[in-house]
């Protein structure tokens, strides 16, 4: 019988709370950032939760160490404001038994609240590059000795607590499709999360493009991640113009963040109209 594990990336937690709080229903790794460096342990309903507990900061350093101390077959990556569903772990078990040539799956999650409209798989389907943007990290479940055989881990330059504010898991999944791992959709919903607000999100500002050009251009190089940023504007334009900006002004700014990105420069905001006008800016 294989064994899923749940690797959560939290932060300053003084006890297993999350346990409940989170349903979690199988064995567990909360990899927790805080002031301290410690390792606990506790036994639950015949399952193991494991807290490592560094002065780390960054969400994929977090995720990263989550995947060091883990032992299960199946890896569940999560965040601290998931709550799974009872039976989940059955599900996902049950998932990659009839997928058997899957090395991860990407299940479904219902969104609480208005701020994110994740997309809903239907059906079995294979991932490719032209639709693997499409999913969050607290999505995916994978094996674990794919992971160790492709040398996969979480960059420590996209999400929270990094230098550009979102992308670590559009990363994580290119980059096991880059090493040639399998990856399908799986139309089962396995967990909710309340997403009204958002710890990264501050609207549709000058970094949150900035941050979009570096982006596509650590996953690709700077010519095709310039025809990205243009088919994202294009395909969600409606959307964009919450920020008030010009389609010239995004461009510009997504291609300074794809600049940026060849020496690892951060946003700077100089203090432009630009940004004092934007939403969020």
């Amino acid at each position: 019988m294989q064994k899923l594990q749940v690797l959560v990336a939290t932060m300053g937690q003084k006890d297993f709370s999350k346990i409940e709080e989170m349903n979690i229903a199988s064995d567990v790794i909360f990899a927790n950032q805080s002031d301290d460096t410690k390792y606990d342990e506790k036994r639950f309903d015949g399952y193991l939760a494991k807290m490592i507990t560094t002065g780390t900061r960054g969400v994929g350093c977090n995720r990263n160490i989550a995947l060091e101390y883990a032992d299960g077959d199946i890896l569940l990556i999560a965040d601290d404001d998931v709550k799974y569903i009872v039976g989940y772990s059955e599900a996902i078990l049950k998932a990659f038994s009839e997928v058997p040539q899957a090395d991860a799956l990407i299940f479904n999650i219902r969104t609480v609240g208005k701020f994110v409209e994740r997309r809903k798989n239907k059906q079995i389907k294979r991932v490719h590059y032209l639709n693997a943007l499409n999913y969050g990290a607290v999505r995916i479940a994978v094996k674990r000795k794919k992971l160790i055989a492709k040398n996969i881990k979480f960059t420590t330059c996209f999400g929270g607590g990094t230098i550009y504010s979102a992308g670590e898991d559009s990363m994580f999944i290119w980059d096991m499709l880059k090493k040639g791992m399998k990856i399908y959709t799986y139309p089962v919903v396995i967990a909710e999360v309340d997403q009204t607000t958002s710890s990264w999100f501050r609207g549709y500002n000058c970094k949150y493009f900035y941050d979009k050009g570096a982006l596509y251009c650590a996953l690709t190089n700077k010519w095709i991640a310039r025809f990205l940023c243009i088919q994202d504007l294009l395909r969600h334009q409606t959307l964009f113009k919450e920020s008030g900006m010009t389609f010239r002004q995004i461009i510009d700014q997504m291609d300074k963040g794809i600049q940026g990105y060849k020496t690892l420069l951060p946003y700077k905001d100089n203090g432009s109209n630009i940004e004092k006008n934007m939403l969020g800016g």
